[in-house]
């Protein structure tokens, strides 16, 4: 999304949020068992090889192509040769996938510390009147019924052993009113989902979520339409070539994205990290832009908790807000 939808002016991860040059943060996540779905490329990657500089106990990592993270564990082996990886790929949809993993995790490993629930699709860049419903959905599903999925069969894991940290990579996007509603719903509803869990869980069970907002990064999403607008349609794995709408929606997405000041996958892997390591547990159930300073968000700690900052609620005017409730 544009810049001006973010809070913050970061643009990469910087030394509060470097492992490969904060020993003090990478210390944070030594002996964790962390789990990164979505982990083939972008994001996903780059937050593995964060993990990595952090010598956990394990990585257990999932794509949907399997090549992909193969890549992405030959990567993290040569970072830590001490860190136990665990790969899959399917897709998060299916949840007897998703339980058959996350079991498998809790088996060799013995807890599951920490999920982060990265992968996603891109959009038709459409009006709702317009599109393809099957990709609509299925835009959706990814974003938010992975949300889902990775959190049911976490979540009970995470009960037992009274502890737990899940980070959902949500958008900007989710703050949006036109052109992709299909992403809007989904990255949307991640944020509420996030909200939910904490509170379903952090009294009881010390269990925090988080949806985070990435940057604005030129994934495989980004090259695809953009080569699709431009006629290069040899290796096109997130678009049709029989869907309706889908020329016009790579002629959009393009358009939109011409002016945009790219950040690297890095800033929020980094951030990805800090909310793993515990530092940010204030923020559990909020919606966390990765462009912002951590110094700036604990600098304001007292004023997120006293004023409910950074969650979605509805403006009826003055009195009109949903009540404040005790988490």
């Amino acid at each position: 999304m544009p810049s001006e939808r973010f809070l913050g002016n970061l643009h990469d991860c910087y030394v509060t949020t470097d492992t490969r040059a904060n020993k003090e943060l990478a210390a944070q996540l030594n002996g964790l068992n962390v789990v990164v779905a979505g982990a083939g490329r972008g994001v996903g990657r780059a937050a593995a090889e964060l993990f990595s500089h952090g010598f956990p106990k394990s990585l257990s990592l999932v794509a949907l192509e399997q090549d992909e993270v193969d890549d992405t564990v030959k990567l993290c082996q040569s970072i830590s040769k001490s860190t136990s990886v665990l790969s899959r790929a399917f897709n998060v949809t299916d949840a007897k996938a998703v339980q058959a993993f996350l079991s498998d995790v809790e088996k060799t490993f013995g807890s599951i510390d920490v999920v982060v629930m990265n992968a996603g699709r891109p959009p038709q860049w459409l009006p709702t009147a317009e599109g393809d419903p099957d990709i609509w959905w299925d835009t959706v599903a990814v974003s938010l019924q992975g949300a889902y999925n990775f959190s049911r069969y976490a979540l009970p894991i995470m009960k037992k052993q009274q502890h737990g940290r899940i980070i959902f990579t949500s958008s900007a996007a989710s703050h949006a009113n036109e052109g992709i509603s299909s992403y809007i719903v989904g990255k949307l509803g991640m944020v509420r989902l996030a909200e939910i869990i904490h509170a379903e869980n952090f009294k009881e069970s010390n269990i925090k979520a988080f949806a985070i907002h990435p940057g604005a990064i030129p994934t495989r999403f980004y090259h695809d339409f953009k080569n699709k607008a431009e006629g290069h349609t040899e290796d096109l794995r997130y678009i049709s070539d029989t869907a309706e709408g889908e020329q016009k929606s790579a002629e959009t997405a393009k358009g939109f994205f011409k002016d945009a000041h790219w950040d690297t996958p890095y800033m929020a892997g980094g951030m990805m990290t800090v909310l793993a390591s515990g530092q940010m547990d204030f923020m559990s159930g909020r919606y966390v832009d990765c462009a912002m300073r951590v110094e700036d968000l604990v600098a304001k700690k007292d004023d997120i908790l006293k004023n409910d900052l950074y969650r979605v609620r509805l403006n009826a005017g003055e009195g009109g807000l949903i009540p404040r409730l005790d988490y």
